[in-house]
């Protein structure tokens, strides 16, 4: 229970780069699965031949990952365990990263040695991944299609480890290398997946463009969350020892007081107490084993985040920008995949405690013929939050943030709007919000429900439907985490996780009970805008009232509020006027609404608000109210409400006819 997260004691960090997780050594002939866990061939050929197996409701023949238990299937049913570890693919970053002229297999050159030759290799060649000699270095030169490959000398231990290329071979098509990143899907792709999965998407580059591009403050924001993860892990498995401990202890405590008494007792007394004993056993085996399970899923979990923290730290030193970008990104999935694995086990709550304050055996056994059972005190553990937090930092925050930067460049009076979906409601939608780029959530008032659709088709379809107990009414995030939502039901408000990968699920993680009624929410940089029928209200963090509140303007009419995510600014609409405060309810500008009834608004990326006017129009007034446009909306009959997504790349609008039409800002 004690040993380290990340390797065997006394370890060094940086030797760990290239550790074989189930041998502990330096790794040799790196193979990985497609979980991106690497392994000595020889390892993982032991490992498969001894777990390998085959269930009834399976047609090929599995293994699960040493590391973060992902299942895998065999090529074949017949393939022996060492055809298995062979035909795995071979990790040649590592290989690249791991040259060193005194190991044996870089002593002689590859070339000759294929001829019954051994001639002392002197030369690296970075292309062929082989130790060459001088005539082999010349017959490199001599063959057009071997002149760009790059060759470095053994004895230059620096350029050995510089500018390392090496192509990444594509999971799914054999033979062929990853050459594209499709910004619509978040996926690298070989040109065979581009040409079957992501032709018809608007948003895909080459890697190397991509790469270029990429911020490399995103890679080392990603090697200190992973740092902040192995910490928090190291943590938590201390917390687990000390609970074992506890536990232990209160364990020999109550055992050695019942035994006191039971010494006074006949022969009854005895057989009493062997049965109570087995049953205290059993209970102190679970609760115990349970803790035990949990911490050998921390440790594995912090294996994976070790390696992949050595191995990004390594090819943002030496990788090219390509491998830096790939690297960066599949480790993420990496972690992302292993983290979303642990939380969906029911492993997480444990006995904090055994109680056992009646000690009577006498008279218990005089009264129920058996000893009292001990009770034990169950908390749910932390780890489930921490798992989410992390999990909700290394997603999509930091991409938000880079592509919300680059829409703020625009000229927000001037942008264009281009529907690219549609969908027909079940009913008057009042609130609707985006949760990724490709789904949309939606308040249903009859019967109270939160509906999520898919907007990625020009006809969007409804995926998911999350029944409620009330009806909901406002929707709102806050920061960048477009995954939590918080939706107001008029008394209290529910704070979920909204998780829409392959399926939708729905994690409540609190609930506010409210002093106030509420029936729209918007989260601000600094306070939270709220309003009910009656009045509107600034609030804390916590959706308190700050005793800054005034009258809403409009009765019988769903209230509309809205806050600025880039300044201390809310705004609502005091007819005919539209209306921006700060977070102390000062006012800091007023505008005229003309050409319609305004409803739903909200800030765009540079403080200009956008209001609807319950016609095919919307309203754009700049900031600080010294020029307005009126915007067509072709899908619109009844602008209604109005949604911004995080980055500013795309807007959703509610038309009152029970229809919402989703644009793309350009």
């Amino acid at each position: 229970m004690a040993e380290s997260l990340t390797g065997p004691p006394g370890a060094n960090p940086v030797d760990d780069t290239f550790r074989c997780p189930i041998c502990l050594e330096e790794v040799r002939n790196p193979k990985y699965l497609s979980c991106f866990h690497t392994f000595c061939e020889t390892c993982i050929q032991t490992y498969i031949s001894s777990t390998a197996a085959r269930k009834d409701n399976e047609t090929l023949k599995t293994i699960e990952c040493p590391v973060c238990r992902k299942r895998i299937e065999a090529p074949n049913n017949d393939i022996r365990s060492e055809e298995w570890a062979l035909a795995l693919p071979q990790n040649k970053l590592i290989v690249s990263m791991s040259v060193d002229p005194k190991k044996e297999e870089h002593k002689f050159c590859m070339f000759c040695k294929r001829s019954d030759k051994s001639v002392i290799a002197k030369h690296w060649c970075k292309s062929c991944m082989e130790s060459i000699c001088d005539d082999c270095k010349c017959f490199h030169s001599n063959v057009p299609i071997l002149r760009g490959h790059k060759i470095r000398s053994l004895s230059d231990t620096q350029e050995l480890k510089n500018d390392i290329e090496v192509d990444e071979p594509c999971s799914v098509h054999k033979g062929k290398f990853l050459e594209i990143y499709c910004m619509d899907h978040d996926k690298l792709c070989c040109s065979i997946c581009f040409a079957t999965e992501h032709r018809m998407c608007k948003q895909v580059k080459a890697i190397e463009d991509v790469a270029v591009e990429m911020d490399q403050n995103r890679v080392q924001h990603k090697l200190t969350l992973f740092k902040d993860l192995l910490e928090s892990l190291e943590n938590t498995q201390e917390e687990y020892n000390d609970k074992v401990t506890t536990l232990n202890s209160r364990k020999q405590e109550i055992v050695s007081s019942a035994e006191k008494k039971v010494e006074e007792i006949k022969s009854q007394i005895d057989k009493a107490h062997v049965q109570w004993l087995k049953q205290f056993e059993q209970k102190h085996t679970d609760s115990v084993g349970n803790i035990e399970i949990a911490s050998d899923e921390i440790k594995r979990l912090a294996t994976t985040v070790q390696d992949a923290k050595n191995l990004l730290q390594t090819v943002k030193e030496n990788g090219s920008t390509k491998h830096i970008f790939v690297t960066n990104h599949k480790l993420g999935v990496q972690v992302l995949e292993h983290l979303d694995r642990l939380r969906t086990l029911d492993i997480w709550d444990f006995v904090q405690d055994y109680n056992h304050q009646n000690t009577d055996f006498l008279r218990q056994i005089c009264n129920d013929g058996s000893f009292e059972d001990v009770s034990s005190s169950e908390m749910p553990s932390t780890t489930l939050q921490k798992f989410l937090t992390f999990s909700s930092l290394l997603s999509d925050k930091l991409d938000i943030t880079r592509r919300r930067k680059v829409m703020c460049r625009k000229d927000w009076m001037k942008v264009n709007f281009q529907n690219i979906s549609e969908m027909n409601l079940p009913t008057t939608v009042y609130y609707g919000l985006f949760v990724s780029d490709t789904k949309v959530i939606m308040s249903i008032e009859s019967p109270p429900s939160l509906k999520v659709y898919d907007i990625s088709d020009a006809v969007g379809e409804c995926v998911h439907t999350h029944s409620c107990q009330a009806t909901p009414y406002g929707l709102c995030q806050s920061g960048d985490c477009m995954d939590k939502v918080y939706v107001s039901f008029t008394d209290y408000i529910d704070y979920y996780q909204i998780k829409v990968a392959e399926s939708v699920t729905f994690t409540k993680l609190g609930t506010f009970q409210l002093k106030e009624p509420m029936l729209v929410i918007s989260y601000g940089t600094a306070a939270v805008s709220s309003a009910n029928d009656n009045k509107r209200m600034i609030c804390s963090s916590d959706f308190s009232v700050i005793n800054h509140s005034s009258p809403y303007s409009e009765r019988g009419v769903k209230p509309f509020v809205s806050s600025s995510l880039r300044s201390d600014r809310h705004c609502f609409v005091r007819k005919p006027d539209v209306v921006v405060v700060d977070q102390n309810n000062k006012d800091i500008f007023q505008s005229s609404v003309t050409g319609g009834s305004p409803r739903g608004l909200t800030f765009d990326l540079q403080d200009n608000i956008l209001i609807c006017l319950m016609n095919s129009k919307i309203k754009q007034v700049r900031d600080g109210g010294t020029e307005s446009r009126d915007i067509n909306f072709p899908g619109i009959v009844y602008s209604y409400n109005i949604a911004l997504h995080p980055t500013g790349e795309k807007m959703l609008v509610l038309d009152y006819n029970s229809k919402c039409c989703v644009y793309k800002v350009s």
